[in-house]
Formats: C-alpha cells, structure tokens, sequence
C-alpha cells in the first residue's frame, strides 16, 4: 500500500548508506527482499543514514500507475504496475534491465526476491490471481499458479528449510505455501474472509491479519491452525513481530498488540467510532512501535502498555509503512547514531522522524501520490 514515488525515492537514499551490525530482525544494508524487509514484518533496516539526505537519480514512467512496494537485493530493484508491467532496474542508474508484460493484468502488491545466488528468482501475484516466478537474470517465466482471486498482499520467501519456500496469500481466502523451485503446493490454508496482508513468520509460526476479523497464527510445518483470536473488525494490514508480540491495526482504528505465546491480546489502543482506519504495517525501536495512520499521522505507541507516546501530522492519508533506521545528523559523530522512522504519505511526502518525540529531522517532497 505505498505509492511509487514515495517508495522508490525511499529505498535509493536508504541503500546509499553505512551499515549498523546488531541491529536485530532487520534487513540487511543493501536489500529490502520482500514488503517489510524480513519474514517478520519488522520494518527494519540494519543502514545508517548520512543527512542530509540527496536524490540520486529520478525518472518517470509514463502510462504507469503504482501502488506496489519496490524490492530490492543485488543492487537491482523489481517493482509492478498496475498496468502489468514488471520491471527489473538498475540501483545505481534507475535503467531498465528487463521487464514482464501482462497483458491483461496488473501487480498491484510487492514481489519477493530470494537472498540466495542458488535460486535466482523473484516471485510476484497479480489482481487476476496469478503468482509467478520468474527468473532474476532474464524475467523469463519459471512458473506459475492460478489463484482465484487477487494477490494484493507480497509473498514471503523462506530460506530456513532444505528445500526454499514461498508463502502467498489471496483474496479467494486461501493461503498457500509454495516450492520455491517449481510451484508445488506443499499445504494450503482457508481462512472465512479475504486475505490482504503478507504472511510474516517467526520460527515455526505464519501470522495472517484476515479480512474475517481473525488474527490465524498457523503452524508453518503443514499449514495447520495453532490459535485464533477475535479482533472485532477486519484488518488487510501486514503484521510485524517482536519477541513474543503481533502488532498490527483494523480498518476499524483500533491498533493490537497481541502475546502470541499467551494467545491472547495484551493491549489495543483507539476504537473511538470516528477514528480512522490503519492500512499501513508497523515497525519497531526500542520500547516504541510506530505505524502510519489514514487520519493523516504517524503514530507512536508505547510497546508495553499501549499508551500514545506522540504523534506526527502529515499533509495526507499514511497508508504506506514506516522504516526504521537510524541517521547521523548534520554536524553529529558518525560514532553515535541515533534513532529515526522514515515515513511516507499519500500526497508524496518523505519525512525522516526522531524516534523519541516525532520531530522532523528531514523532509524531501516526491510530488504526487
């Protein structure tokens, strides 16, 4: 759920940075492989970030409309319109290397890329239901699978068994997990209500947000149900994981964080009738979790009691999902980085945020949603 300029611009100016070791369940300095960067949804990155910050390179696409999230790994970016064009381009020079072409069909979610130089694939679904795999050096087709309905949540690609897997939900209601390699259904879940988000995934356990007002955590072995719990309203946003909590937010303004080991919800914030919906995944620092709002903020929660710890206004609707990362301000030593969240809205404004009170260190306009 994040526009092309706002994305696009993002993860240029972040990968042109220095990497930050022990930052935990965060991608790496010079990849963002799939929607939130890791199967946990964390929404962290490992890079520093110099500011300020400058445009390495623009350029527009004409006929095109995005609403896609750009991955990245192997200094190439793979990204979808919804006109059903899928292109692989340059990180240092924004060319085009290759591009798929759908002819009657568009990508309107994030692909995935495998991490490991063995399994050149990058695998993305469409609004007719179709996921495929297609090949990282050429674009050519490895395989595909008909769904039937539209994938509008980034598949999520694992690495930890012998042979590599790829989870992908669909609006038909079902999730699968896939071979990797050739496509093969290795197990398929239905849940009662469409499924928006990506999976995320920690250790042996897959976390769906469903449309049917149920947080699933599934056993990632064979797909089977380990718990449910009733959220009161649907949610098609993407949940992220840290330690032994889900967080994520409804259509209906209400913001959880639940205990996975406990199965149960430890906190929730808002629920006031008039409060707006949350279409945006959250992200992590410290004892904050930050998300992007449809009543035109960002917000910060306090992790352990749920309590609003500040809140940042923006010129438009936050749909897209915040980074964190950290910076070196102008004039600070690079021997101390500090905390940030890059965040985005609807009307193409950047901004890089100070993780403790909100206040903005750096803004950048990248023009329209």
């Amino acid at each position: 759920m994040n526009n092309l300029p706002t994305a696009l611009l993002v993860f240029l100016l972040l990968l042109s940075s220095t990497p930050l070791p022990g930052v935990e369940n965060a991608a790496g300095p010079e990849a963002w492989p799939m929607f939130r960067g890791t199967p946990s949804g964390a929404g962290r990155s490992t890079v520093v970030l110099q500011l300020p910050l400058k445009e390495h390179w623009s350029r527009r696409f004409e006929g095109g409309a995005f609403a896609a999230t750009p991955v990245i790994y192997a200094d190439t970016i793979y990204l979808g319109d919804l006109d059903g064009h899928f292109t692989a381009l340059s990180l240092d020079t924004g060319k085009t290397l290759w591009q798929f072409d759908s002819s009657d069909s568009g990508f309107p979610s994030a692909a995935a890329v495998s991490t490991e130089p063995e399994y050149p694939f990058v695998v993305v679904g469409d609004d007719f239901g179709v996921i495929r795999c297609l090949n990282t050096n050429s674009g050519k087709v490895v395989w595909d699978l008909s769904m039937e309905g539209e994938i509008s949540g980034g598949p999520t690609i694992l690495h930890s068994s012998e042979t590599p897997v790829v989870l992908v939900g669909s609006q038909d209601a079902t999730l699968v997990c896939l071979q990797l390699t050739d496509g093969k259904i290795l197990w398929r879940h239905e849940i009662a209500d469409q499924i928006r988000c990506s999976p995320t995934v920690d250790g042996h356990r897959v976390f769906l947000a469903g449309c049917d007002s149920t947080l699933h955590i599934l056993d990632a072995m064979n797909g089977k149900t380990v718990a449910e719990i009733p959220l009161g309203g649907p949610t098609g946003t993407t949940p992220s994981i840290s330690g032994s909590d889900v967080f994520f937010g409804t259509e209906g303004g209400i913001f959880f964080a639940v205990d996975y080991l406990q199965k149960k919800i430890r906190w929730q914030a808002g629920g006031d009738s008039q409060k707006p919906g949350y279409r945006s995944s959250a992200t992590m620092a410290g004892n904050l979790v930050f998300v992007g709002s449809r009543g035109r903020a960002v917000e910060a929660f306090n992790k352990t009691d749920g309590s609003l710890c500040w809140r940042h206004p923006m010129r438009s609707r936050v749909d897209a999902s915040p980074v964190a990362v950290r910076i070196v301000e102008e004039g600070a030593s690079a021997e101390t980085p500090s905390g940030s969240v890059l965040v985005a809205d609807a009307a193409g404004d950047i901004k890089i945020l100070r993780d403790h009170d909100g206040s903005t260190c750096w803004e950048f306009s990248a023009g329209g949603g």
